[in-house]
């Protein structure tokens, strides 16, 4: 009889268990906020930063400040694999993740960025423009990298692409959003070749649905956008938000960031768009910030 009692409760703990922890498991993956940074130009100290002009350059010394914030504070940073395994519900990621991505694929990420990177044994991404990586590159660190440089530095980097020629404006508004669907496919085609990556960054964060489609069709697991905001388990796929950081983020700012405390802005809905007077206020200042910063470093 006593027998039978204990197999009964045991088979009832068996049963409870397994119904609530796939509960607990839920609950956990809802609350996480992974925070997804990118950056773009890279400094050698504050003078050259305030040279550049640029709204996206950061001296290299704010970047160690910040990365040895990140190593002392015990953060992970994931990679593209992992983010995109979180989101299909494959992957719970440790308490305090991040994500490091890195726009355009300028020369400066390896030469400055790199080093800091590798000091603390963190990963990041860097969107390319494939066209830049097999054009001439200089010694300028605001050249391009070279298709060299990403087979080379793949202890720290991940690449991912950034369209192989559509980093352009025409008429003030991304070229992307106004090239037919035969124009976006060659050009995937093309940047495919150099960077078999399924990891996409759109150029000025602008996209439509004609964009995402095609990244579906060619098998793209993750798309980022220049949108703030956190990445949960119900962040779309192809609409992935970044904070942005640049000179004048404050490092108050970035540890608010990376901790789950700045003001979400940007909260999926799948109705959600950039009006097109905003996009257009964006590319233009994106366009006259690259002028300058080519004009100034040559």
């Amino acid at each position: 009889m006593k027998k039978g009692f204990y197999i009964l409760a045991l088979t009832l703990i068996i049963f409870a268990v397994i119904a609530v922890f796939p509960i607990q498991t839920l609950a956990q993956k809802d609350q996480i906020k992974i925070p997804v940074l990118v950056y773009h130009y890279f400094a050698k100290g504050s003078k050259e930063a305030q040279e550049c002009n640029s709204f996206a350059v950061v001296d290299i010394q704010n970047f160690e400040k910040q990365m040895e914030y990140l190593y002392k504070n015990n953060f992970k940073t994931l990679t593209m694999e992992e983010l995109y395994k979180f989101l299909k519900g494959e992957y719970i990621p440790p308490k305090k993740a991040i994500v490091i991505t890195m726009d355009d694929g300028y020369k400066n990420n390896i030469t400055l960025a790199y080093p800091v990177l590798k000091k603390y044994g963190f990963k990041a991404c860097i969107f390319v423009i494939g066209k830049f990586l097999i054009s001439k590159n200089t010694s300028n660190e605001f050249e391009y990298l070279s298709l060299e440089d990403t087979l080379k530095y793949t202890d720290v980097f991940e690449f991912g692409s950034h369209t192989y020629d559509m980093h352009r404006l025409l008429n003030g508004m991304p070229i992307l959003l106004q090239a037919n669907m035969l124009d976006i496919i060659f050009d995937f085609v093309n940047n495919q070749v150099l960077i078999n990556s399924p990891y996409f960054a759109y150029p000025f964060g602008a996209y439509d649905e004609r964009v995402i489609e095609v990244l579906k069709s060619f098998n793209y697991k993750l798309a980022f956008t220049t949108k703030k905001g956190y990445v949960t388990s119900s962040t779309d796929l192809y609409e992935i938000p970044r904070f942005t950081i640049s000179q004048k983020t404050t490092f108050d700012q970035f540890i608010k960031i990376v901790n789950g405390e700045y003001p979400d802005i940007y909260v999926h809905n799948p109705g959600h768009k950039t009006s097109k007077e905003k996009q257009h206020v964006k590319t233009l200042t994106e366009k006259k910030t690259k002028q300058t910063l080519l004009q100034k470093r040559g």
